[in-house]
């Protein structure tokens, strides 16, 4: 396959508001007619613009003359040579980012069937991005929900979404390593962004290279090498420095990176420490409103809680150490030995639950939330140059990771007056142990060249669940101990044994590659419920295995010149979580949650189909996907013929539909333009002949403009990003279900390298301080189904997008 060389990863986006849609406070949005037009046709017809600017700007097809040697110095590992690869491309205006999650081995983005988009380390550090909920701000089509209800008040992320589906159903990796499932009553939010080069997003499913889990897609974050650190052969030492504030939640983040190259080759040693910290408060929501449903002005919290446009106090205190030790004993072949930790602990004072009732006074609750992940690692990259094997990759992996929870509430009896202390202790852990061996062959059949990627993926999971309540009446001196309350479920070991297989053929004097791809799937969870199990009769814990076939096929086909087209099937495949299984918890009258174990895996089929154009100063990319799910869970759904019983049961159906594009135009060695866009539709069914509604996780069109300036000889590099969202028009129930409208904002990013070595940064996000409520709120429980509960506990004000803030920071490199 020729190589392209173009940006399709600098992903900027703005999304529109929509005509006459009507805001939470119920102030009209009258948009102008450039928003009234704004719908998915524009999406097409920029893209198509784009191909004739970039026809008329000069461009011959970029690198097509590429020769078949650096092909395949860019196919042969993951490791090292993705960075060989982009720097073969230093004296073009616009370069494509190499990516290795989508294929397991490094390839050009566009030469991907499928979309995929990268972050590198540059951006990140431009935007001054440390948490997974900033990360994704300029990915159009990707969203992370904010969980800040008054049952779980520590402001993590909600879970990353793809193309409509998150939660569970990313598989998020890091390193290719596996990080904890969410669960209801806690967070996945455990990754830190500082330590990254890059975080690799593929759409659509993922499952037959990177197993169960990936059925939305794939989030892999990719930490950074002490070769990253280099700048030249000869260098023993390099390293950086930075220190940053955020006027939005007063962050301050402060980091320090030491690179060593211990020994020179043929016996290079070279070693890595970062440590960064992280100190915060809560976001403060500018352009919130003391009311708890749109319209209704007053907020019905106690006099004694936190108002309804506030977050509770909060400090959050982070760190993150990464350390790597490269041995390369020949040329080709690398071991590598990887330490990370990573710690994260919230403290809330919980005042929104302050109230007064007929039986108690609550006057306080301290909560508290330590987020802890370890990993070690041991890989190889090896170029082994055999007639039969080209190269070799394995990697061995040990990562307990663990969320837990304690919490101090407070409270007077009435009409006693006694005072009543309320301990409450949950712990959340999974201890991974993963082994993956990874081959690549290439082989000619018949005179076809075939590039073979096969290998083992297969790790053990140990998970532990336990919640513990404790209630002193410090006036009677007295102790009552609760335990399995919560979202109980039992402790579950689980196995994962995967073989897979993919074939990149390539045809035509490499004008057409065809990349079919299969994997088994294997997968075993065995329950070990502890003496505190509530066990349900017929409902009973038991062993679960099964076993799963997904094929993939994708082609990349060059049409004429710079254009080529693109289309691909995937198969995606989800076992149910232990959670899901094995949830049981008796709290009647008021309800009681019963285990499912015949619950079914859920899968999905997905279609796609693209066209792409790469030029000497820009590229263009336009796909339109499909991904239909079926056997979708679904919590909390009603028992038959009962009124208390709630489980876990498998839906019939969700579909969901949509056009993408990106694009990125260098008008001159100082000026480039880019822009990203997304636009979703889709449809769900509760069971067999039940009527289709719309399913609120497909978001509407979502458009990123950027505007790069540049000037290499002072150092200096701003950029304007516009965001564009158009008003959510379908939920499921537009009765009970809250649809945000469209808006429009914008950010400056700037940086200053002032001396060598020496750079100042600065950030304006939300410029004119728009209210706007994010896409992913929708369907949040309006009218009827927002009840005084739901009011005081979880209201949505608390959802608003962040008004203006700013971001200042400096680094020092050496």
């Amino acid at each position: 396959m020729a190589r392209r060389t173009a940006n399709p990863a600098a992903g900027f986006s703005s999304p529109v508001a929509s005509s006459h849609t009507t805001e939470p406070g119920g102030r009209s949005m009258s948009s102008s007619t450039i928003s009234r037009r704004f719908t998915p046709g524009l999406i097409a017809g920029t893209a198509a613009a784009l191909a004739l600017t970039f026809a008329a700007l000069g461009g011959s097809a970029y690198a097509q003359e590429t020769s078949s040697e650096k092909e395949s110095e860019a196919s042969s590992t993951s490791g090292g040579n993705e960075k060989d690869v982009e720097e073969e491309s230093a004296n073009a205006y616009v370069f494509s980012p190499v990516t290795v999650t989508a294929n397991r081995a490094a390839r050009s983005l566009l030469e991907t069937p499928g979309n995929v988009s990268r972050i590198t380390a540059e951006q990140l550090d431009r935007r001054m991005d440390n948490t997974v909920k900033e990360l994704f701000r300029y990915e159009p089509g990707i969203s992370v929900s904010r969980q800040v209800s008054a049952a779980d008040p520590f402001d993590s992320a909600g879970g990353i979404q793809i193309r409509g589906v998150g939660g569970n159903r990313t598989q998020v990796i890091v390193d290719g390593s596996r990080t904890i499932e969410g669960i209801t009553d806690n967070t996945r939010d455990i990754v830190d962004t500082s330590n990254m080069k890059a975080v690799e997003i593929v759409r659509g499913p993922s499952s037959v290279l990177w197993g169960s889990d990936g059925l939305g897609g794939v989030v892999n974050f990719v930490t950074k090498d002490p070769a990253d650190y280099f700048r030249s052969p000869d260098d023993m030492v390099a390293g950086s420095a930075s220190a940053s504030y955020s006027s939005l939640d007063n962050a301050y983040v402060e980091s320090v990176t030491g690179a060593f190259r211990l020994s020179e080759a043929p016996n290079a040693v070279e070693a890595l420490l970062t440590v960064t910290r992280r100190d915060a408060n809560e976001p403060q929501l500018r352009t919130a409103r003391n009311e708890s449903t749109p319209g209704n002005p007053t907020c019905p919290r106690d006099p004694l809680a936190t108002p309804c446009n506030e977050l509770d106090p909060q400090d959050i205190a982070s760190n993150n150490v990464l350390t790597k030790f490269v041995w390369s004993p020949s040329e080709g072949n690398q071991f590598r030995l990887t330490g990370e930790y990573y710690t994260r602990r919230t403290d809330v004072d919980q005042n929104a639950a302050n109230e007064t009732t007929a039986t108690y006074v609550q006057t306080g609750y301290r909560r508290r939330q330590d987020v802890e992940r370890w990993r070690v690692s041991l890989d190889q990259q090896w170029d082994v140059g055999a007639v039969w094997l080209d190269t070799l990759d394995w990697q061995l992996t040990w990562s307990p990771q663990n969320v837990d929870r304690t919490g101090d509430r407070r409270r007077t009896l009435l009409p006693s007056g006694d005072l009543e202390q309320r301990l409450d202790s949950l712990k959340y852990s999974e201890t991974f142990y993963e082994a993956d061996i990874q081959f690549g062959s290439s082989v000619s059949i018949g005179g076809i060249s075939n590039t073979l990627t096969y290998g083992f993926d297969g790790d053990y999971v140990e998970t532990e669940y336990e919640r513990v309540d404790i209630t002193n009446n410090l006036t009677a001196n007295t102790t009552t101990v609760a335990v399995a309350g919560g979202f109980n479920f039992a402790n579950a070991d689980t196995t994962r044994a995967d073989v897979y297989l993919q074939d990149e053929i390539s045809l035509f004097d490499d004008r057409l590659t065809l990349v079919p791809g299969l994997r088994n799937s294997y997968y075993k969870i065995t329950p070990h419920p502890d003496a505190n199990y509530q066990i349900v009769p017929g409902a009973e814990p038991r062993e679960k295995e099964e076993s799963d076939l997904q094929f993939k096929f994708g082609s990349i086909l060059d049409v004429w010149g710079p254009y080529s087209v693109y289309a691909s099937y995937a198969e995606g495949f989800k076992m149910p979580t232990a959670q899901q299984l094995y949830q049981s918890l008796n709290s009647l009258p008021f309800f009681a949650l019963v285990p499912n174990p015949n619950l079914r895996p859920e899968s999905v089929k997905s279609y796609e189909a693209g066209l792409r154009g790469a030029f000497s100063r820009g590229f263009f990319s336009l796909n339109y996907f499909q991904a239909d799910y079926t056997d979708f869970i679904q919590n909390f759904v009603s028992v038959a013929g009962s009124a208390t019983d709630l489980t876990y049961d498998n839906l019939s159906s969700v579909n969901v539909w949509g056009v993408e594009a990106s694009g990125a135009v260098q008008f001159s060695p100082n000026w480039r333009a880019n822009f990203s866009a997304s636009h979703m539709r889709g449809t769900k069914q509760a069971s067999p002949g039940a009527p289709e509604t719309n399913f609120n996780g497909a978001l509407p069109l979502n458009v990123v403009l950027g505007l790069n300036y540049v000037e290499p000889a002072h150092g200096l590099d701003i950029e304007l990003v516009t965001t564009l969202q158009k008003a959510t028009t379908r939920v499921t129930d537009p009765a009970t279900d809250f649809a945000p409208s469209g808006y429009v904002a914008f950010d400056l990013l700037a940086s200053w390298e002032f001396m060598p070595g020496v750079t100042l940064k600065a950030a304006g996000y939300n410029l004119l301080d728009q209210r706007y409520f994010p896409a992913d709120t929708a369907g949040f429980p309006i009218g009827a189904d927002a009840t005084l509960a739901v009011q005081v506990l979880n209201p949505i004000e608390q959802q608003v997008g962040f008004g203006r803030f700013v971001k200042v920071g400096l680094e020092l490199t050496f």
